[in-house]
């Protein structure tokens, strides 16, 4: 065995370990937002959690290409915008509704009255409904940034576009849902 092939098998030896922790961490940490994103854009649990799975999976194979470990969450989301847009194509489906996606299981607030509480779940279906009517450019800057709470830089890199564009998608999308709600809600409440 040559000198060269000896050190690139003693570099793999070293980096296999670290490169599965890596995988590990991205998978303990972001498995769950990515699932929630892809069921934002989908609006069916079993596609997402398809597509979730997919997307680990390219990761894995492809986690050499990583550039920093700053870079995973948005070159995760990427992955995964990629593996929905790929099935989109594929099967030509329609790209919203979300009302099943929503956590459901969040821990109720204790002793809401009834009013309010209706009040509150006619406001989230006008809000769902609201981001479902959304086009999927908006919706996607949204969801990444509003919901998943990725950076505007993040979310620039995901949707590879500029942080200008994203932000001004941003403003047009909230500018959109202010319009559709605004008989739902208070003008203090927007």
């Amino acid at each position: 065995m040559s000198t060269t092939a000896r050190k690139k098998l003693t570099e793999l030896r070293h980096s296999a370990p670290k490169r599965a922790r890596l995988f590990e961490n991205l998978a303990r940490h972001l498995y769950a937002g990515v699932y929630n994103y892809l069921c934002w854009m989908g609006g069916d649990r079993a596609l997402a959690e398809e597509l979730t799975q997919e997307t680990f999976v390219q990761a894995w194979q492809n986690i050499d290409g990583l550039r920093s470990e700053s870079a995973a969450q948005a070159w995760l989301y990427r992955i995964a915008r990629n593996q929905f847009l790929q099935h989109a194509r594929r099967a030509q489906l329609p790209t919203v509704p979300l009302d099943e996606c929503i956590d459901r299981a969040a821990p109720a607030r204790a002793r809401i009255q009834p009013e309010r509480a209706a009040e509150r779940a006619d406001l989230c279906q006008a809000v769902q409904e609201a981001l479902q009517s959304l086009p999927e450019g908006y919706r996607e800057v949204i969801v990444l940034h509003n919901v998943e709470h990725l950076s505007l830089a993040q979310v620039a890199r995901v949707l590879e576009l500029p942080v200008g564009t994203v932000k001004s998608r941003r403003a047009r999308a909230f500018n959109m849902l202010r319009h559709q709600l605004a008989s739902e809600v208070d003008h203090h409440e927007m």
